[in-house]
């Protein structure tokens, strides 16, 4: 047994850690709306046509924000398509995975979905086929009371006499790929030309523009800087970044040393917050800055997940220890990182929820997400680690540490929250847990551990899951033994 050391400051906070830092994607793609979500007309039990597992599951882990309707999928959606009698909606190709959409899940099926779930909805606008009247007309028709718009009054015709009303707003989706194919010049220009109209509306929203690696977002940010014609330039209030694990792997199957390899690709997601971070302070105004958005996050196996199979592979108990990673940066970072959303929630890539015909179970990513609740409405601490290194052989660069962990204070001061977890495929760890300054009086742990990398959870047995787990109060710090990719959180009342 190896033994590692975390230790939190209660002096020095980081921020608070909101629910949208643990928030979801979904897209029309696979079996993520039909049937994961909408399940109307079949043998699935439901409500208002939405599948009851699903709204159950994730209102446990809510409350949060959902991203929708993409993706690629989005640059290719006109809403108009989705709204009205649900019989007279026509359908359309899906040019990005494959078949055909039918428009039956809209706006309004998403609200009504957002709603059931206790999540926030965040909307993904269409610039790579679309225009900024669309745009313009969409906030109108979600958020706007006027009855003398035509859209309002096609709205209440709709079936809502309210607005919505949507808060996020993303200009478009990987428009330097399959949102169009822009140079980081062009979709600038695109996003001044849709802020100065959307900026002008009047209603509450925040836009979120599209980033992608250092050099895009440098280039993208030099264009949205320069003063327009007599008025003031039009920054985002987000600037939003893609990050998948494993691109290049063609099986799902990992020996050790290359699980040790993904687990330092999940590494990178700092790296890009780090970069991103530092390029935002040079052009932001430090009394308004933008957020950093990671609105596709997650690990993708190309070689099985692909467009012919909706891009679903299988989710096991190692993406449960990268997902609990990525959140520990996330919390690390959550004065700069405002929402993260990972792809996509249901049947594909690395998602929480499975389905298969009337049959619906959760991942153990799923597991992940309920544990790091605990954390949300808390301060994020100060964390620093002292723990083993994972073996990779031939590593090039820092060799990433067997533990990753995260602390956050509550409000009052009077209860800490530990989440921790062994990456280590093969040691158990003795973890002693210190929090400066404070009495720790009372410590209780849950933990997802005992389980192979490999383990899954499927329709007829869900075994991977949390229980309760042994922890001691010794010498001022809480004491946990964690085995080999485990993840645990721990509250400690404090006096």
């Amino acid at each position: 047994m190896q033994s590692a050391t975390i230790t939190a400051n209660p002096l020095m906070s980081v921020g608070l850690i909101p629910p949208e830092l643990y928030s979801h994607f979904i897209e029309h793609l696979g079996e993520c709306i039909y049937d994961g979500i909408w399940a109307e007309d079949t043998e699935i039990e439901s409500e208002r046509g939405m599948r009851a597992f699903t709204l159950t599951a994730l209102e446990n882990i809510g409350p949060n924000v959902i991203r929708w309707p993409g993706g690629c999928f989005a640059d290719q959606y006109h809403w108009r398509d989705g709204v009205g009698d649900a019989k007279d909606r026509s359908k359309v190709q899906n040019i990005w995975w494959g078949g055909w959409e039918p428009n039956t899940f809209g706006t309004h099926e998403f609200i009504d979905f957002c709603r059931a779930v206790g999540s926030t909805p965040y909307f993904c606008g269409n610039v790579g086929t679309g225009s900024v009247r669309e745009m313009v007309e969409w906030v109108q028709y979600c958020n706007y009371k006027d009855e003398r718009l035509s859209v309002v009054r096609e709205r209440r015709q709709n079936g809502s006499k309210d607005p919505f009303p949507v808060r996020y707003w993303g200009v478009g989706n990987e428009n330097w790929g399959c949102g169009g194919s822009m140079t980081p010049e062009v979709y600038g220009s695109q996003f001044r030309q849709y802020a100065t109209y959307l900026n002008k509306l009047d209603t509450d929203i925040d836009l979120i523009a599209v980033g992608h690696t250092a050099e895009w977002n440098r280039r993208l940010m030099k264009i949205l800087v320069e003063k327009g014609h007599g008025s003031q330039s039009p920054l985002p209030d987000h600037l939003s970044l893609h990050r998948y694990f494993s691109l290049e792997r063609q099986t799902f199957e990992y020996s050790e040393q290359e699980y040790y390899e993904l687990v330092a690709e999940a590494g990178l997601i700092e790296d890009d917050i780090v970069k991103a971070d530092g390029l935002l302070k040079q052009y932001e105004n430090p009394e308004n800055p933008i957020g950093i958005i990671i609105d596709e996050w997650g690990v993708w196996d190309r070689g099985r997940a692909v467009p012919e199979t909706g891009l679903r592979q299988r989710n096991t108990v190692r993406d449960a220890v990268i997902a609990a990673s990525c959140l520990d940066v996330f919390n690390s970072w959550s004065n700069r990182v405002t929402m993260t959303n990972i792809a996509q929630t249901i049947n594909v890539l690395q998602c929480l929820i499975e389905t298969d015909g009337p049959d619906a179970w959760t991942t153990p990513t799923y597991e992940v997400f309920r544990m790091y609740k605990d954390h949300v409405g808390n301060n994020s601490l100060k964390t620093i680690i002292d723990s083993p290194l994972l073996p990779i052989e031939g590593f090039v660069g820092g060799f990433p540490q067997a533990l990753t962990s995260s602390c956050s204070l509550s409000e009052d001061g009077m209860q800490a929250v530990f989440t921790v977890t062994n990456r280590h495929a093969t040691e158990t760890m003795k973890c002693s847990l210190i929090l400066q300054d404070k009495s720790m009086v009372r410590a209780a742990a849950r933990a997802l551990t005992g389980f192979s990398l490999e383990q899954e959870n499927s329709p007829s047995e869900s075994i991977v899951n949390v229980s309760q787990h042994p922890v001691e109060l010794k010498d001022g710090c809480v004491v946990i033994q964690l085995g080999p990719t485990s993840v645990a959180v721990i509250s400690v009342d404090l006096s």
